[in-house]
């Protein structure tokens, strides 16, 4: 399983992680989902905040396949945020993800939890680019609001699986050249992350419904999963 955050002999607190984009589109709410699923695949019971107003995480949840330790809980609007969150808790998580609607307003969220980690996904494009860094900064906004800096890390989505674009390496340099961190592994162009939200469930499901590449895209995942819990600290173990 996937330990909580925590010094032995002291009550260990939930690690939390929020997933923001000023533009739609990024890979965010996949971004999310992957690590919740990767979360739940070795044994930790994992709680979503889906607060995009399309509730994309709650149309996944209707479907086939949702594994039984992740739950999802809507907060559609900032009102309610804190009820969620709430109902969120009472399900006893091991780990808390938040989706958010990618506006300020939405990341208002942030001032209502200790957040361990954001995580701005955004593809290999100067305009995306652009959006990360005004993500960054009003993570870096929040961070000062809260008396705390906020734990910042980019993540390239939808990366070529052969060809490096000469616009992927422009992209990082823009990013690193404002300062801003990138999570090691990237999120490769997979037509099994494309279609999670219409098949649903998890990688076990995708391969049942025949969906192509779902190896490669498990491996992915996993290289993922294990970059964010490095990055946090947090000691990996193999799944269940």
């Amino acid at each position: 399983s996937v330990p909580r955050r925590g010094t032995p002999g002291r009550e260990t607190r939930l690690p939390t992680v929020a997933f923001v984009n000023p533009k739609g589109g990024a890979g965010k709410t996949t971004a999310a989902l992957l690590l919740a699923i990767g979360l739940a695949a070795r044994g930790a019971r994992v709680a979503m905040i889906d607060s995009d107003p399309n509730k994309p995480l709650v149309h996944w949840a209707s479907l086939p396949g949702k594994p039984d330790k992740v739950t999802i809980h809507p907060a559609p609007t900032l009102e309610d945020m804190r009820d969620a969150l709430r109902e969120a808790q009472r399900k006893q998580p091991d780990w808390l993800i938040l989706d958010t609607e990618g506006s300020v307003r939405g990341a208002m969220a942030f001032t209502t939890m200790r957040l361990d980690l954001v995580v701005t996904p955004l593809a290999a494009s100067q305009l995306e680019a652009i959006q990360a860094i005004k993500a960054a900064e009003m993570v870096a906004q929040f961070g000062r609001r809260a008396g705390r800096p906020l734990p910042h890390r980019c993540l390239l989505t939808r990366v070529p699986a052969a060809l490096r674009p000469r616009s992927l390496k422009e992209v990082v340099e823009q990013l690193r050249g404002s300062g801003i961190e990138i999570l090691d592994i990237p999120l490769i162009e997979k037509e099994a992350f494309r279609v999670l939200f219409a098949v649903g469930g998890g990688f076990d499901q995708l391969e049942a419904s025949g969906v192509s590449g779902v190896a490669s895209a498990r491996a992915n995942a996993e290289a993922y999963l294990g970059a964010i819990l490095a990055l946090l600290e947090i000691p990996t173990a193999s799944s269940n």
